[in-house]
């Protein structure tokens, strides 16, 4: 039974180039080449079925990249997109290997037409039916508007699932209106939803009880190499990050959201939610999820009072 459904509205072909040390403005020369479908909801798809949850992925794909059905079917995905004129992104990645450092740059991806847009509103109603959690990330393409998420949240909670807001910007503040069950933003993300710099761990918690003030039942942020932070009604939990073998960063947040939904899928609450969803990120981030019992094991958590 599928009980996770991702929404990836504006996905893209990820193509990452490894340096031994990238030196901008000048000529580079790449030690390795990737290319690999993706997208954040599309990457907690992948990181669910390592995992062995089953998920459905929702979105729109240009003609250029329909192989991406074929590729998360080979995965044990199931895939419902709306295909749509225009091409489908491609991300650019440049990985500096003697930093673990990461530039990326985006393409903006297709417009998207009110026809396909209630399309995929009218796939992903029926889908709210029978799943538990609809995973809502990512950016958005031209012709949707910012308040697309908090209509999305509003449309899947009223069916009966929980909604997971991964996004930023006005994308992220639109959402949070629509009182989402969890949300998922960066520190930098959370600050621009502020308006303002958080100044030190009283301020963070002060700003994550708030969020649940509001409404929100799982406030995570994610803070990079300074670890994360985990608030519901159990309580505030830091995890210290991890001293590991840093292959590549990309994509950690997004595994983030997927080891919180295997959590929640599988009742773990406050602490044991908060090391799962943490253990799964570095598994994502050393790129070996065979270790990711023994990351677990070694995750220091802290509750906050």
């Amino acid at each position: 039974m599928t009980e996770v459904a991702t929404v990836t509205m504006n996905p893209a072909i990820d193509h990452t180039v490894f340096l031994e040390t990238f030196a901008p403005n000048m000529l580079n020369r790449a030690t390795n080449v990737e290319y690999n479908i993706g997208g954040k909801g599309i990457n907690v798809s992948k990181v669910l079925s390592y995992l062995k949850v089953p998920s459905i992925a929702l979105g729109f794909l240009g003609r250029n990249a329909l192989f991406f059905e074929d590729e998360l079917k080979a995965m044990g995905i199931e895939t419902d997109f709306v295909e749509v004129t225009g091409r489908t992104r491609t991300n650019i990645k440049v990985v500096d290997m003697s930093s673990a450092k990461v530039t990326e740059i985006n393409e903006p991806g297709p417009s998207i037409s009110e026809e396909k847009l209630e399309m995929l509103l009218e796939k992903l109603r029926e889908c709210s039916k029978a799943c538990k959690y609809v995973v809502l990330s990512g950016s958005l393409p031209p012709g949707i508007e910012s308040s697309i998420y908090k209509t999305l949240i509003k449309e899947v909670q009223s069916l009966g699932a929980l909604a997971i807001l991964d996004a930023e910007g006005d994308a992220l503040r639109n959402g949070i209106e629509a009182v989402p069950f969890m949300i998922k933003p960066n520190i930098h993300e959370l600050e621009g939803f502020l308006g303002r710099t958080i100044n030190n761990h009283k301020d963070l918690m002060n700003v994550c009880r708030n969020l649940l003030g509001t409404g929100v039942s799982l406030v995570v942020v994610s803070m990079g190499n300074q670890g994360s932070l985990c608030a519901s009604k159990e309580g505030i939990y830091r995890v210290h990050p991890l001293t590991i073998d840093v292959k590549n960063t990309v994509g950690a947040g997004d595994a983030m959201v997927s080891g919180y939904v295997y959590g929640l899928l599988n009742g773990l609450e406050g602490e044991a939610l908060a090391s799962f969803g943490a253990a799964v990120s570095c598994a994502q981030i050393v790129g070996d999820f065979s270790m990711l019992d023994s990351l677990r094991a070694q995750i220091r958590i802290e509750r906050w009072e």
